[in-house]
């Protein structure tokens, strides 16, 4: 694998407000940590970070990361450890990077892509069933897997494959037991089926809402109560509404 050179600035400023302007600025606030280093908040060009990470999202890209004021090493890159997207407009709201050695294992999630043709599923309308569409791999960075392959030609209605019947790739580990279900062709879903399941999803929903109303509505008023016969206790004020944009976006805990 191949590493990717990106320049970023670092930044003083945090929180929502300056995070904000940032993004107005076509700027993505971020951090770099990892290797006993101190977190460095980053400042990183939208537009670059986009080309980098287009078409590789749920993959693994290493990063020749030019960070001002911190020493460039050839043993060590950067992975994307977290990307935040707004839930409704996908816009990038913050990038956390890893420093990882190359000259050591780490642990990495690779995408399982399924190939192939199964008899159960083209001749008998069966369904593939994928209880796992990521695989946790231990390897060096640079031999990283863009993709792990899922071969299900020639199983039929009722077979599974596992950890076990992937591909076996020189110097890569699965860290999952080897018994580990990756798939399975179960049968066709009947029209019957089908609406019983829809139905029972349908319910299920209706109940849930039901009992999340009943909850808003009865501890409120409990609280209530609580508040008037319990006396005030000092240092304890804690503001629920407001919450720090950097804790979402100044690396882990």
């Amino acid at each position: 694998m191949e590493l990717v050179p990106m320049k970023v600035d670092t930044r003083e400023q945090t929180g929502k407000g300056p995070a904000r302007r940032m993004r107005l600025e076509g700027l993505i606030p971020g951090v770099v940590y990892g290797l006993g280093r101190k977190t460095v908040p980053l400042s990183i060009p939208q537009r670059t970070f986009e080309r980098l990470y287009l078409g590789l999202e749920g993959a693994n890209v290493l990063i020749d990361l030019e960070v001002p004021g911190e020493k460039r090493e050839e043993s060590v890159a950067a992975i994307i450890k977290e990307v935040q997207r707004d839930p409704v407009t996908r816009a990038l709201l913050s990038v956390d990077l890893q420093w990882v050695s190359l000259r050591e294992a780490i642990e990495v999630e690779v995408p399982i892509e399924v190939t192939g043709d199964a008899p159960g599923v083209e001749d008998d309308g069966g369904v593939v069933q994928q209880q796992l569409h990521t695989v946790t791999v231990s390897c060096l960075p640079t031999q990283i897997p863009e993709h792990i392959v899922a071969t299900i030609d020639g199983m039929h209605i009722g077979d599974a494959l596992f950890v076990s019947d992937l591909p076996q790739i020189e110097g890569v580990t699965y860290v999952p037991e080897a018994d580990e279900v990756v798939l399975t062709i179960a049968p066709p879903i009947s029209e019957e089926d089908l609406e019983t399941r829809v139905d029972e999803e349908m319910l299920e929903s209706l109940v849930d809402l039901e009992v999340g109303e009943a909850e808003e509505l009865v501890p409120e008023e409990e609280a209530e109560e609580e508040e008037e016969a319990a006396p005030p206790t000092e240092g304890t004020q804690v503001n629920v509404q407001e919450i720090d944009e950097s804790e979402l976006t100044e690396g882990p805990a």
